[in-house]
C-alpha cells in the first residue's frame, strides 16, 4: 500500500525535481546542436523498440526530434521492429504538427524490413535500393529529405533508440565501423551499462539511458514532457524503498544486538 501511494501522489500533485545533464545525455545533444547552422543538415533515427518499452523510449524520441524540428534539422527515420512502426509513426506526427514540419521535406518515415544487421549493411551501402519507396508509398529519390542521401555516410548524424535486438550493438558492427558516420544511441535503463565500452572506445558518441536520460534531454531542450513527469513517482517510489531497506538493517542490527546481549 505504502508503495501504491508513494507512485499515485506524484500523479496527483506536480512538483519540480531537480535534473541535471549527464555527460553522455549531453553529448547527444551537444551533436544536434552543431548541426543548426548547417544547410540540409539531416538526422537518421532508428525506432527499435516495442510497446514494452514505450514508457523509457517514446519520451527520449519525441525530445530528440523535438530538437531537431527547434534547429530545422531534417530527420529521416526507420526502423528493424514491426512492433515499432506504430510508436515511430506517432513520435513523428506529434512533434511534426507541433512545429509545422511537411512530410517530405523536412521528415520521412521509411518504414521496417526485415534483415537486422543486414539491414543496415545495406543502407549503408544504398539506402535508395534498400528503401525505394517510403511507408506512404513515395518514392525516395523524390522526396526533397531523402534524395540526397545516398547512404548512411551521407547523414550527419545517426541515433539508434532500442530496447534489445536488433540495436545499437548491430548498428555498430554494421554500420559505424564500416561507414565511420557518428552514432549516437539511446536504450532503457537496465541496457546502459552494456554500452559503456562503445562510449569509452568512442564508437558511440553519446546515450541517452531510461526515463531519466529522456528527463534530462526534455530538460536540456527546454520542453518538460512525459520523462519528466514520470521522474516523480519512479523518485518518490524508489526513496521509499531505499527507507524501508534502511529501517529494516536498523531493525535487524537492534534485535542482534539484544540478543548479544
Amino acid at each position: 500500500m505504502t508503495i501504491f501511494l508513494s507512485v499515485c501522489i506524484p500523479l496527483l500533485i506536480a512538483f519540480e525535481l531537480p535534473v541535471r545533464a549527464t555527460p553522455n545525455v549531453r553529448s547527444v545533444y551537444d551533436t544536434i546542436e552543431s548541426l543548426k547552422d548547417k544547410e540540409d543538415a539531416t538526422v537518421l533515427i532508428s525506432f527499435d523498440y516495442g510497446p514494452s518499452s514505450e514508457p523509457e523510449l517514446q519520451p527520449m524520441a519525441i525530445a530528440i526530434l523535438t530538437h531537431c524540428f527547434q534547429r530545422n534539422i531534417r530527420v529521416v527515420g526507420v526502423t528493424l521492429l514491426t512492433e515499432a512502426v506504430g510508436l515511430a509513426q506517432d513520435a513523428f506526427e506529434t512533434t511534426a504538427q507541433e512545429f509545422g514540419r511537411e512530410y517530405g521535406r523536412d521528415y520521412a518515415f521509411l518504414g521496417f524490413k526485415a534483415g537486422g544487421a543486414i539491414l543496415v549493411l545495406n543502407l549503408g551501402q544504398d539506402l535508395h535500393g534498400t528503401f525505394p519507396d517510403d511507408i506512404r508509398g513515395n518514392k525516395t529519390l523524390e522526396m526533397p529529405v531523402t534524395k540526397k542521401m545516398g547512404s548512411l555516410s551521407d547523414f550527419d548524424y545517426v541515433i539508434d533508440l532500442t530496447s534489445g535486438f536488433p540495436g545499437i550493438e548491430e548498428w555498430i558492427a554494421y554500420g559505424q565501423e564500416r561507414y565511420r558516420f557518428p552514432l549516437g544511441g539511446g536504450c532503457t535503463a537496465v541496457m546502459a551499462p552494456d554500452f559503456f565500452p562503445f562510449l569509452q572506445s568512442g564508437q558511440l558518441n553519446g546515450l541517452v539511458s531510461g526515463l531519466a536520460g529522456a528527463a534530462e534531454y526534455e530538460v536540456l531542450v527546454g520542453k518538460k514532457g512525459l520523462a519528466v513527469s514520470g521522474m516523480r513517482p519512479q523518485s518518490v517510489a524508489h526513496l521509499v524503498i531505499i527507507l524501508f531497506i534502511l529501517i529494516g538493517n536498523a531493525v535487524y542490527l537492534t534485535q542482534r544486538r539484544k540478543g548479544g546481549a
